[in-house]
């Protein structure tokens, strides 16, 4: 089964620490067992734009959607056995202790 997961920044989670990243050792695993379709790390907020068409009308807004002090910083696309599985490879992302992580299930057009 695919799960999206949203890697996000959170006030709240431990500081980061560059020693505790280990974000190689994490993307070495996924990858070595087949885990890891695709993800990357995304542009801050003040990069992004909200696309909406109101009663024909195409609005353009800069930064996100919502007032936050969270936001998306990268996304992963997994393909897992089960949703036990999708939560152990997330709890071993760094970000599930410097940000925190949402997984998820992929709704397929059928």
């Amino acid at each position: 089964m695919r799960y999206m997961m949203f890697v996000a920044t959170d006030p709240q989670a431990e500081p980061y620490s560059a020693e505790g990243d280990n974000i190689e050792e994490w993307a070495a695993d996924v990858q070595s067992r087949g885990v890891w379709i695709e993800g990357n790390r995304l542009r801050p907020v003040e990069d992004a734009k909200t696309v909406r068409m109101r009663e024909g009308e195409l609005l353009v807004t800069d930064g996100p959607f919502t007032e936050s002090k969270e936001w998306i910083a990268g996304f992963d696309i997994l393909e897992c056995a089960d949703l036990d599985e999708a939560i152990a490879v997330a709890a071993a992302h760094p970000m599930a202790r410097f940000g925190r992580i949402e997984l998820r299930p992929v709704w397929p057009f059928e």
